[in-house]
């Protein structure tokens, strides 16, 4: 199963998409999960008809578009691995994303997916791919397209699993929101050695954005 569409960087199971043109070397960036954190946790989102973001999203992606600071979805999606939609129904989803947001006056400037899964069916069937969170490999691929200075950057997840990707890509900050399934894994110690990266738990995105603003504002101050 090989596709033409170059957003697909293996022809497979993975999505590398750069929207933007910027020069982003040596820029901080802000990675985000998508379902839980940007858009509510359906199970297995394929639909654009169940595309709804979840508050406060359009306003913490769109405050990082002022500060200009490169805003990038890291999802799994085993959902197209496992057939229960395609790299088609993908793409359909991420464009009302994208309208909802613009909406608000806000974007992403970049969108990496794996869909990779030891449960897929051939050829997505990978156990514990490099680029599959909670291993770092959609965020060293940024990096490396991009240039992004990891030892600044920050990541939300609903998952421990997304912020063990984020230590492990050498991240500064690692953000648990309590959304999508971050209620349940906020009352699970993680089970991964963090170094060095900072964790903080927040109650939704808003109080992540408050928590961005002080900092931002402190370091500036």
């Amino acid at each position: 199963m090989i596709h033409n569409d170059k957003r697909i960087c293996d022809g497979v199971g993975l999505w590398l998409e750069n929207r933007t043109d910027r020069d982003w070397d040596g820029l901080p960036g802000l990675f985000l999960d998508r379902d839980g954190v940007i858009l509510e946790e359906t199970g297995y989102l394929g639909r654009v008809e169940d595309v709804r973001l979840v508050d406060g999203a359009a306003r913490l992606i769109g405050w990082a578009n002022r500060q200009r600071i490169p805003v990038i979805v890291i999802t799994n999606q085993s959902g197209v691995g496992r057939g229960y939609y395609d790299w088609q129904a993908f793409a359909a989803v991420q464009s009302e994303l994208d309208r909802q947001l613009q909406c608000d006056g806000a974007h992403v400037d970049f969108v990496v997916a794996c869909a990779y899964h030891r449960d897929g069916k051939p050829p997505f069937a990978i156990d514990n791919h490099p680029w599959r969170k909670p291993n770092p490999g959609m965020i060293m691929a940024v990096r490396d397209q991009c240039r992004l200075d990891l030892s600044r950057s920050v990541l939300v997840g609903d998952k421990w699993s997304d912020l063990e990707a984020a230590a492990r890509g050498g991240m500064a900050r690692g953000l648990l929101v309590k959304t999508g399934h971050g209620v349940q894994q906020a009352g699970i110690p993680p089970s991964f050695d963090a170094g060095s990266m900072g964790i903080d738990i927040a109650a939704n995105l808003d109080e992540a954005l408050a928590i961005f603003k002080q900092e931002t504002s402190g370091a500036s101050g």
